[in-house]
This record gives C-alpha cells, structure tokens and sequence, in this order.
C-alpha cells in the first residue's frame, strides 16, 4: 500500500512549468507515437513504389528510366526517384515535401493526366527540377558521385576533361547531363537559355583532388602504354602484309625473269626490254616516327554542329579552347561506328561501311621537300544502294586528302580542316536548293563546296531564333577575299586520286583545285595494304600554298574517301599538330635519306607458279580472316576445366556454355597467368610468351578445303629443365589441328579440349609405370592424348579423393572398333618445320599419327612470320577422317609448338566452328 501512494506520489510530483512528472511521461509516449508516425510517413513516401503509384509518373518519366543506367547496370546498383529528387537532409526534405503539396492539388486538377498534357507540360517541370539542381550544385547527384571519389582511370577520356573543365571552372553535374535518366527534353530549348542554365558559378569551383591527380596522370600512362603497343601491333601487321607481298612478288620476279630470259632469247640486239616501274620517291622511313591516327565516318557532322550544345556535348570545352583531340583522341572509332549505323548524325547510313580507318602516318624532310605516307589497310567493296552502280565515283577507288594551315585561320588549331565543313555544303541537311541563284562569284556547278569562316562576313554556329547554320552566301568582296588570302588564311589542300591524278589547292571562298606549285603523289595498293606517298615542296610562293620552316608548328588534317565515294561519304582525321624536326609536334617530320626511288615489278596481282604448291591457284586476298589468340595453357586439363574449385566456369560449362562465352576475349590474358606461374603452372617457362595472335583463313574448291595459319615468331628463350635448352631441336615449330563432329563429347563446346586429361605424360597425374597395366595402348612416350570414348569411365571430379582421368579404363577392341566406325574420333593433322613432313592421324583411345588420307602442307619463316598452309580432301573414304560437306558445321581447335617445345608446352586454341560457305561459322571457307 505504501509502494502504491509513493508511485502516485512520483507521477503527481510537478517538475517543470506545473507539468506532472506524469503528465511529461503521457506527452513523451504522445510525442513518440507521433514522431513515428510521422517520420513513417515521410519513410513511405519516399519509395519507388509510392512515386509511380499514379499513372502520370508510371507511363511517362518512369518507362523512360526503365533500362537507363540509372535503373540497372553491370554493378547491380541502381536510384529510385527519391534519390535524384528527394533531398537526404532533414530540413531540405521537409522543404520538399512541403513543395510536393503543389504537386498533389495538380494531380487532383489532372493537369498532367494524358500524355498529350505531360508533354505540353514536361519543358515546364524540367526546367523546375533543372533550377532546384542548379542551385543546390547537384546535391542529390552527389549522393553517389563525389569529386573526391571519382576514379579517372576508369573513365574515358572525354569524360575525365570534362570533368577538370567542371571543377576549374565551376561547372555542376545538371550543366552538362541533362536527360540522361529521362527524356532529352533540353534539345528542344533554345542554345541561349541551354548556354544560360550552363553557365559556370564561382562558389562551385572545386580544387582537383590529388586523388584525382594521380589518377589522371596513372590513365594518361596507361593509354600511353596501350598506344605504343596499338602502335606496335599495326607494326607487326604490316610487316605481316609485307612477308606476303615479298613472297608474291618472289613469284613475279621468277616468272619476270623467265619471260625476259625467253625474250632475250628471241630478240635482236636493238631490241629493248620494258624499263620497271618506280615506287614511291626514295625515302629511308625507317628513321621516321609512326603516328596510328583513326579516321572515322563523320556524318552530318559539322563545323556548326560542334559548337552548338545539343547536338556536341563538347561545345563548351571547345569554346574555352579545347582542341578536339583532348576527348576524341582515343573514341574516334566508337564515334565513327555510332554515325555509320545512323545512330547519330547520319540521316542515311551506308550499311555495310566500316565506321573508321587505323591509318599509320609518318612524315619526313630534306633540305628541299616535305614527305609524307599513309599506310591502312584496304576493305571489301560495298555498294551504295543510292548510286546506280553502287559507286560513288567508279573511276576512284580511293582518294586521299591532306590539309595544312597556320594558326591564323580560326579553329584549325583546335580542329583541323574540320573549320572547312559546314552545314549548308552540299549533301549537307542546310544546304540551299538553288545555290547558283544567289548570282554568288562563285562556282556552284557541284553546289556549295568547302570555304573557312575567313572569307564570309557572318556565319551562324548557334542557330540562334531558329535561323539556318552556316554562312555560304555571306560572302565577302573580291577585295576582302584577296586580302585574306595575301595574310595566308587559307587552308592549304593537296589530293591524290587513285586514277593517277594529283591535285593541289586552297580553300578559302571555296575549294580551289588545280593551283599552286607541283606536287607528286604516288599511291598503290600491296598484299590489301594501301601506300601513299607525297612530296611537296618546303618553300612555295603559289596562290593558296604555305612555306613550312623549322620552328613553327602547322595544323595538319587528312580524310579519305575509300571503296568508290565522294563528297562527305569519307573518313576524317581529327586535327594534329605536324612540324620539322620537333620531337613535340604529333606528327614530327625528321629529316631522312632521300636516294633514288625504288624500283617495283608493273604487275600487281599475284601469279601462281608452276609446280605442286600446297594453295596454288588460291586467292587468299578473297578469304576472310579470323585472328585467334592461342594462350599457354599450363597443366589445365579436362578434367581441370570441369572442377569448381579450379575453374569458376565449370557450373556454365556443364550447363552447355562454350568455353569462348567467357574466354574469348581473355585467352591473352589467360596464358599471361599461367606461363608465368600465377595459375595451374608448377614449372613456368621463364621468357616464353603467353600468347600468340594467329591470322587463320580457310577457302575450299570443289574437292579440297584450304587452311592458312599465319603468326609472328619469338626470340629463342632456352628452357632450364632440358639439355641445350631445345624440347625439340629438330623442328622450331609444329603446328596442329583437329576437327571434329558433335558426336564427340566436349567437342562443340571444347573444339579438341577434350584430348587432354589430367592423367597424360607431363602432367600432374600421369602413372609412374603406365605399361605395366598390360594394356593394348603404345606407351613408350608415356599416355598420349585419347577422348572419353575410348574409355568405360573417365573420373571428371575427383570426388572422394579418386584420381582424375581415366587412362586405365579402356573399353575392349570391339568397342572402339564401334566407336571408331562411328567417326566418335578427333581428326589430327600436324606439321613440323625441321622435315616439312606432314602427318595424319587421329584420337580416339590415343593418338596415332599413322593412316588417313593424303594431305599437302607446307610451313615457311619469312620477315619474322610463319606460315603454315594445308590442302586437304573434302571427302575420305577412311573411318578416321571427318568428310567435310556443305551444310554441317565441324569443330576445330588447333595448337603450335614454338620455339623447339614439345609435350604440354605449346599455345593451344579454344574450340570454334568451321563450315563451307557459312557467313555465321566462326571459320567460313568460301568456295573460291
């Protein structure tokens, strides 16, 4: 009784303002109840689920997120509404909500309710969340996006300059990526009220992190270090394309020989044989530094266009100087494939066209001429289904062109030529229906032509209150011109057709062609590898030319029209810096050795010699080519492949996946880790290469297929572990290859992965004793090579510590009798280049290389390059050989012993597919 009148005494007790301690527990209780309430609300509103509850949201802005990469990507994180426009601080949210009242008496109003009225209205609610970002300096943006977190190494190169811009000179996220998560709708608005929302402000201005620093200079280094290899890849490539040539023309100077030797046997003394043609103008290049420079397919795309900000993101980066190679240096092949496949700026894409062109530039000097190469590679003919014909211009199958100016003329510091290129030229959206009525001192037979900003009063870049881009008939008088041309603002252009044709010009008021000084240009086509050359003097005092000195730096720019077109169906250089003898300068002309031209043989197709050549009459140039990388494969076996623990790719690949799913872009990768010990490789061979790229083509006549694998060969790197350092003096390399039906387990998703177990000679699991099991296999090289249908049970998992493998269980004579009459065989093929002998076998419950039908072969070594070339039947009549036919697609794998190895240490291949004529086999043999 007493504890109960003390407890009422406690809560009667006043404690404050003449409230109850009783009363003030009450209004806690209250306040707790409410607050909770209240702040689940707030919780419930701000879902996903709660923003799209009406259909307003769900069929407008919320179809449009859906597959944006705000709603999913390859990380798994994605935003809800709330996170891109509900504020995380609690006074800002409450702000927010108190604004979202508008929005409730507007839904009650259905003022938004059709999509006619959405869109009438969306301008108006985008511009409102454009304004709350603006002013906020993105706030809900930097709830996942931070300057001080961002990674420069992962992102590309435009996008890290663009963001240096933002933070140097007070830029915010909403500035530049508007409608990335909705509809674009800032296109619509003018370029003055998008320059206006874009403005910089000061308080934004963020000083670069260090982090950001760093990373900066780590993703500079590494693309310094990418290129140098890109640049080294299209080295070996050329030189691969050269080996070719040199063995073509071996072929045509034996065959030149013969026939002058038969004509000097029959001619009179008087009688003169045909001088040789020259090539090129002497020049040692190999001093001159290379420049890999991708031309890309350009669109639509023009001078106005950069600079207007809906169409270029760029514009604003531009504007403040930029030049566009600071974001599109390394994208110019992603950009030229957006505009061939109309996905941007091209109203009617050339199907078929390749979006860019590697082109390897060099440049040197004597003391009187500037040289100049080009070297990319040639493409297939695609017709123009514009064009009867299909070709543009049939007399030219490529032409190429090259500009120079100084910095005087506006924007080729930054650009190139591209300040030539306008939206009113001719096949241009701008360009007037009846230039030629503007009674213009001008020629517009061929309509508007190029012309620079120098020679017109005004040229429109904004299209400001929707006036028309460009300036063609803004033009300035003959006196104006005339001046502009005497100050060098022009830009300087040269040409070269493949007809045999040299042009030299200017562009200033128009494209002046035919002027000038002399130029010489040479150009042909070798081993599907074009050449040009030009040579132009240093000095010149000819209307439209520039004198080159040392210690001035030029614009520089270049495009070619390949496969028979014209006007702006070509590809574009982006604008380079071009100097003498300036090691800073982007394309660095040194000066070289000029001797007399080298002589070359008039013909230019190949011949076939006389004789029983493996792929005489074959023309490889028609074929197409596949370049797979082969990657050391260390001790992984079959069964290896097929063990979790091993391979994290075991589950998909017993699911059915193929091994080049996952893998076909890693196999460089793959072998790096293994040949180095990192992965399944106990004993690495210190030096050997991971990987090797092989060029391989496959071509087939009415009776045989053709096979040509070509690839780089490696310095000698002796292995440790044998006498001599040589596995196999005899041959320093042997290649081979299987194919196979899908009636072979593993085949279609292995190619002859399957011949290799855990149990072979050399690897981990191999008998100590094999031949004392009695069994009717030849053992004195230790256990070769079989497939699982050759044995009762092959342990795929080791499971309760069995022995993976299963060379033991082989199934009796009558059984692989079965199998074999069954064509359940791999088809081996192999080569070796000591002897030149080929061998043809087959795997089934080992390797046997004696039997099978004839074959040809051959493998030479030529400029660095092997070459091994194959001619085999279509049909067999022997159970061992795969008969090859029309309609059926085969599995094929193939693997080179290089450098004198033997056993497991060779670079072997995936699994891919071969079939005859099949544009969808990863291997297609056209019929020639």
């Amino acid at each position: 009784m007493h504890q109960h009148s003390l407890f009422k005494s406690l809560l009667s007790r006043k404690v404050a303002f003449g409230a109850t301690l009783g009363g003030a527990v009450l209004f806690m209780i209250i306040g707790v109840v409410l607050w909770g309430g209240f702040n689940t609300v707030m919780e419930a509103t701000n879902t996903m689920e709660f923003c799209i509850s009406c259909h307003e949201m769900e069929e407008n802005v919320y179809a449009e997120f859906k597959g944006t990469a705000h709603d999913g990507n390859r990380s798994g994180v994605g935003a809800s509404c709330p996170d891109c426009h509900v504020p995380r601080p609690w006074v800002h949210k409450i702000v927010r909500k108190i604004k979202a009242s508008n929005e409730i008496w507007h839904k009650i109003m259905g003022t938004v309710d059709t999509p006619e009225k959405f869109e009438a209205h969306r301008l108006t609610m985008a511009r409102r969340v454009w304004q709350a970002m603006k002013e906020t300096d993105s706030r809900e943006c930097r709830n996942c996006h931070d300057w001080d977190t961002m990674n420069p190494e992962k992102q590309k190169p435009r996008a890290r300059n663009q963001h240096v811009f933002a933070m140097e000179k007070g830029n915010t996220c909403i500035d530049c990526h508007k409608g990335i998560a909705h509809k674009p709708v800032h296109k619509e608005i003018s370029e003055e009220e998008l320059e206006e929302w874009a403005k910089p402000i000061e308080a934004y201005k963020f000083e670069i992190p260090e982090s950001f620093k760093a990373g900066l200079a780590s993703a500079e280094a590494a693309e310094a270090e990418a290129e140098k290899a890109r640049q080294e890849e299209t080295q070996k490539e050329r030189e691969r394309r050269k080996a070719q040539a040199l063995a073509v023309q071996k072929k045509i100077d034996a065959a030149v020989a013969q026939a002058i030797a038969a004509v000097k046997s029959n001619q009179t003394d008087d009688t003169a044989v045909p001088a040789v043609a020259t090539r090129g103008f002497g020049v040692n290049w190999s001093g001159s530094p290379e420049r890999l420079i991708t031309l890309f397919y350009p669109g639509q795309t023009s001078m106005e266009w950069t600079l207007v900000g809906k169409y270029h993101g760029g514009a604003r980066p531009f504007r403040a100087g930029d030049r566009c190679t600071v974001c599109h240096d390394k994208e110019t092949a992603d950009m030229g494939e957006k505009m061939v496949t109309g996905e941007k700026a091209e109203p009617t894409p050339p199907v078929g066209k390749r979006g860019s062109i590697p082109v390897t530039v060099q440049a040197a000097h004597d003391d009187e001429n500037l040289y100049l190469r080009f070297q990319w590679e040639d493409t297939e003919h695609v017709p123009v289904p514009f064009v009867d014909g299909g070709k543009m211009d049939p007399d030219n199958q490529v032409k190429l062109a090259l500009m120079l100016a100084t910095d005087e003329v506006e924007y080729a510091s930054q650009a190139g030529c591209w300040g030539t290129c306008h939206e009113d030229l001719r096949t241009m959206p701008g360009h007037p229906e009846d230039a030629a009525a503007a009674g213009l001192n001008l020629d517009l037979s061929n309509g508007v032509t190029k012309y620079i900003k120098e020679s017109r009063t005004k040229v429109e870049e904004k299209g400001r209150r929707g006036k028309k881009l460009g300036g063609w008939d803004k033009l300035k008088d003959d006196a104006a011109i005339q001046a502009e041309r005497d100050a060098h603002k022009y830009m300087d252009l040269v040409r070269w057709n493949s007809n045999g044709k040299t042009e030299n010009g200017y562009v200033l008021e128009q494209r002046i062609m035919d002027d000038g000084s002399k130029i010489d240009a040479q150009g042909w086509l070798e081993a599907g590898l074009w050449t040009v050359e030009v040579k132009r003097p240093l000095k010149s005092t000819g209307a439209g030319n520039i004198s080159l000195e040392p210690g001035t730096v030029y614009n520089f720019g270049f495009a070619i029209h390949d496969d028979y077109t014209d006007a702006r169906f070509h590809h574009v250089s982006l604008g380079y810096k071009l100097a003498l003898d300036n090691d800073q300068a982007e394309l660095n002309a040194v000066k070289a050795k000029v001797t007399a031209a080298v002589a070359a043989a008039t013909p230019q197709q190949a011949t076939a010699s006389a004789g029983d050549e493996v792929d005489s009459g074959v023309d490889w140039s028609k074929t197409g080519e596949r370049q797979i990388t082969l990657f050391y494969p260390g001790q992984t076996s079959m069964e290896w492949t097929l063990v979790g623990k091993y391979h994290g790719g075991a589950r998909p690949f017993r699911a059915g996946d193929r091994c080049t799913v996952c893998h076909d872009k890693e196999t460089a990768d793959m072998g790096e880790k293994m040949v180095t010990g990192q992965k399944a490789e106990p004993t690495p061979p210190v030096g050997k290469r991971g990987s090797i790229p092989v060029t391989v083509q496959a071509t087939h006549d009415s009776e045989n297929l053709y096979l040509r694998f070509q690839w780089e060969g490696s310095e000698h790197v002796p292995v440790p572990f044998v006498d001599g350092g040589k596995m196999d003096p005899d041959n320093q390399v042997k290649l081979a290859f299987m194919l196979a039906t899908d009636e072979v387990e593993y085949a279609s998703q292995a190619g002859c992965w399957g011949t290799c177990h855990e149990d072979l000679r050399t690897m981990p699991g191999h008998p100590e004793d094999p031949a004392a099991s009695g069994l009717s296999l030849d053992f004195s090289q230790g256990v070769t090579k079989y497939i699982k249908e050759s044995r009762t049970k092959v342990e795929e998992k080791g499971r309760r510590g069995k022995k993976l493998g299963g060379w033991d269980k082989l199934k009796d004579n009558a059984a692989l009798q079965a199998e074999l009459d069954a064509h359940k065989t791999m088809d081996l093929i192999r080569i070796s280049s000591g002897s030149g002998n080929v061998e043809n076998g087959y795997i089934l419950e080992q390797r046997i290389m004696t039997g099978g039908q004839a074959l040809q072969g051959s493998i030479t070594e030529e400029a660095g390059y092997w070459t091994a070339t194959f001619k085999r039947k279509l049909k067999s009549e022997l159970s061992d050989d795969v008969n090859i036919e029309k309609g059926t697609v085969y599995n094929f794998g193939f693997a080179i012993h290089d450098d004198y190895t033997d056993s497991r240490f060779h670079h072997v291949s995936l699994g891919y597919k071969l079939g005859l004529d099949n544009p969808d086999a990863e291997i297609n043999a056209v019929a020639q």
